[in-house]
């Protein structure tokens, strides 16, 4: 899983109710490496899941590692990927109970559908900004300015305390690091539009 992929992947979780606790985790037993998690996560019901993560299409090998490095260490099983390799993928991951978030490998849109699909989100990302702007404590801006991801976040606060009180839309790192920063230079800006009027 390439870097770029995963810290998306981390920063995608909260919106799916999943809060990040680790990365890359190793499983061993008696000494030995038997198996790598890409992401534990646990839900708002402390239930642990073991992610694994594709770039590209999840095949039939993949949903048996999955599977099989969940159980080994008592966790339910999700993959995140773009799409079934294959039929017998999509068969056995239900077979099994692995459950699977599928990613759009692409959008097609009009002009027009594109404009109304810009000017709607930056609205909804205005009230976003807004929302998380608000609702911050102090304690929870540190943190998110101090850290390159939103693992790292919620090693220094509780992430399921902070993403209950934000909207679904604020779940994502860069959102947050975004709205840290604009409500940082928001002070800064009007004061330089009142020198101006």
């Amino acid at each position: 899983m390439g870097a770029r992929f995963e810290r998306y992947i981390l920063d995608l979780l909260p919106a799916l109710g999943l809060f990040p606790k680790a990365s890359r985790h190793r499983i061993y037993r008696n000494g030995v490496e038997v198996g790598e998690v890409d992401i534990l996560a646990v839900d708002g019901d402390g239930n642990t899941y073991a992610v694994e993560v594709k770039a590209g299409k999840i095949d039939i090998t993949g949903i048996r590692q999955a599977y099989i490095n969940a159980k080994l260490i008592g966790a339910k099983p999700l993959v995140i990927a773009r799409g079934y390799a294959e039929e017998g993928a999509r068969e056995l991951a239900k077979e099994l109970g692995v459950e699977v978030v599928l990613l759009p490998d692409y959008i097609f849109l009009s002009v027009d559908d594109l404009y109304t699909a810009f000017t709607n989100a930056l609205v909804r990302s205005l009230a976003v900004i807004t929302t998380i702007v608000t609702n911050l404590q102090v304690n929870e801006i540190e943190a998110i300015e101090s850290c390159p991801d939103v693992s790292c976040v919620c090693e220094k606060i509780n992430c399921e305390t902070l993403f209950n009180k934000l909207p679904r839309e604020a779940r994502n790192f860069d959102t947050l690091l975004q709205a840290v920063k604009i409500a940082k230079l928001l002070p800064k800006l009007c004061e330089k539009l009142k020198k101006q009027a």
